[in-house]
């Protein structure tokens, strides 16, 4: 739809700065609400018309700007001539106006990269911040009604007072009730959910009655989900807040309540009442290399940001180079002597290292492809269990103390010949395999089956390393031990290419295909 100047029709647009409508071309403004009061436009539809354009690379739909004739889809970052289309759309009930300039979304994002040495240089040059487009996304705003009703639960309270100990049973009665209004989440099934929650919250006592004026100037987003996909969670989320509140109001009182979700929702029986469209404020740019793209994402009204930074592999050896060259010259000016079976144990140990770290990346990979935490997915996979953060919080010291255990054993070894290197690499065996069954699991469950590779060549090294430790008399000469160092570095070498190549999918997405634009499938990436 276009906004025409009063004065000279022209196509106007929506000016941040003065949350007015500015003509370009005579330079008159008019508020929102004076141009509709002017244009005596009184909208009582549920939908309305829109021109919307497909974009032909990936199939996502979005509206642009009337005067435009070359569209951008900021979903995959191509770019092709307009061939718009007359549509309906559901008309929404409220807009946030863009608070947040253009130029604030390219200074902020110029501040969070400028420190950043290994991103393609393409991500620094100006001429690409220039590809930040504002687009206007749709989210459901979902009603759940809390019925009134009284609540008779257990609850118990264990403590020590004068060296006794005391057990305490309580019968705990709660009221319940009320409406939880407007719970949000996203409606375009283009939009990656992950990127949604990242630049969360929108502040909705900013919103104003939707008006199509406000889109003057703007890209946005259709409606493509249903807000039926979003009813479970949204009563989900209701249920867990009561029962927190209940909790919280019992205060040392432990109240014996649902662990699972559905027997939380059978205790509170919470209903959805409600369900209205609102259009939120992002900007957008997007990077694209072959068949991945990384989005920078800011919302339009908090300037909160989300952005991908993948990592170009010839600058980050450049300057890791870089760094080792200064790093070797320091060192050699040092007194100190590290014999060769020390030196293959402590690369020994700096390989399990990098192995657990190329560990960790692999987890979220296979955490994301097999959509585990994404709740708008419907593709029917299994979600993961979280960790208790008390339980994460013990296995990281025990590993850390694991750590210290074989920095002290690889020590040892500096004092004698006499190959005691092997306790080292017994341990660091032991360690490998058990972190190898982990990437092997974790490479199961991954697009990329070449990420189960590194979980034979440590193992191989280590185990090497333990026959040599264990047979000194074997392997007198100290060109052996050094082989078997530089055996230990191509080995971290090899898992540091693995993470930065599963960084990089990580810090991008594949090219997005939305020619069959069906349910939730928001995060598919």
């Amino acid at each position: 739809m276009g906004v025409k100047c009063p004065n000279c029709g022209g196509g106007m647009v929506f000016d941040i700065g003065k949350q007015k409508l500015v003509c370009p071309y005579c330079s008159s403004e008019s508020s929102v609400k004076e141009y509709r009061l002017n244009n005596a436009a009184e909208h009582v539809n549920d939908n309305y018309s829109v021109n919307v354009f497909r974009c032909k690379n990936c199939g996502a739909e979005l509206t642009a700007p009337e005067e435009q004739t070359v569209a951008y889809c900021a979903y995959c970052g191509g770019e092709s001539i307009l061939n718009q289309k007359q549509a309906e759309t559901l008309r929404p009930k409220q807009i946030i106006p863009f608070k947040k300039t253009k130029e604030a979304a390219v200074k902020a994002y110029e501040d969070a990269v400028k420190k950043v040495l290994y991103v393609p240089r393409e991500l620094k040059d100006p001429a690409f911040l220039e590809g930040f487009r504002g687009i206007y996304l749709p989210y459901w705003n979902i009603d759940v009604q809390i019925p009134e009703k009284e609540l008779t639960l257990k609850g118990s309270r264990t403590y020590t007072s004068g060296g006794y100990d005391y057990h305490e049973t309580y019968d705990v009665q709660a009221h319940v009730g009320g409406q939880v209004e407007g719970a949000v989440y996203d409606a375009s099934a283009a939009f990656d959910d992950t990127l949604a929650a990242q630049i969360a919250p929108f502040d909705q006592s900013g919103a104003k009655d939707f008006d199509e004026a406000y889109l003057a100037g703007f890209y946005a987003d259709r409606v493509t989900t249903s807000p039926q996909i979003y009813g479970t969670i949204a009563r989900e989320q209701a249920a867990e807040k009561v029962c927190e509140n209940i909790q919280r109001g019992a205060g040392k009182v432990s109240v014996s309540l649902p662990v699972s979700k559905e027997k939380r929702l059978a205790l509170i029986e919470p209903k959805t009442t409600g369900e209205r469209v609102s259009l939120f404020p992002v900007w957008f740019l997007t990077w694209r290399r072959g068949d991945r793209v990384a989005y920078s994402v800011m919302n339009g009204q908090s300037g909160k940001m989300s952005i991908d930074l993948p990592v170009d592999l010839g600058r980050f050896f450049l300057y890791s180079g870089a760094a080792a060259v200064v790093l070797f010259l320091l060192l050699s000016l040092l007194p100190v002597f590290l014999q060769p079976m020390s030196m293959a144990a402590l690369c020994a140990i700096l390989l399990l290292l990098s192995g657990r770290l190329l560990n960790r990346e692999m987890q979220q990979i296979r955490i994301r492809e097999q959509h585990l935490y994404d709740y708008g997915d419907i593709s029917g996979a299994k979600k993961a269990k979280v960790k208790s953060v008390a339980a994460h919080n013990v296995g990281m010291a025990l590993l850390w103390v694991f750590y210290a255990l074989l920095l002290l054993i690889a020590y040892g070894t500096t004092t004698g010949s006499d190959g005691t290197v092997g306790p080292t690499f017994l341990i660091t065996l032991i360690g490998q395999i058990v972190l190898s069954v982990r990437l092997i699991r974790n490479a199961g469950g991954m697009d990329h089956k070449s990420a189960i590779l590194p979980a034979f060549i440590a193992p191989m090294v280590m185990g090497l390393g333990l026959y040599m430790g264990m047979n000194p008399e074997l392997f007198p000469n100290d060109g052996w031990y050094y082989g078997l160092a530089i055996g230990c570095l191509s080995g971290i070498l090899i898992n540091s290419l693995f993470a930065i190549g599963h960084y990089n999918e990580l810090a991008t997405r594949p090219v997005p295909n939305f020619f069959r634009r069906e349910g939730a499938n928001n995060a598919r990436s």
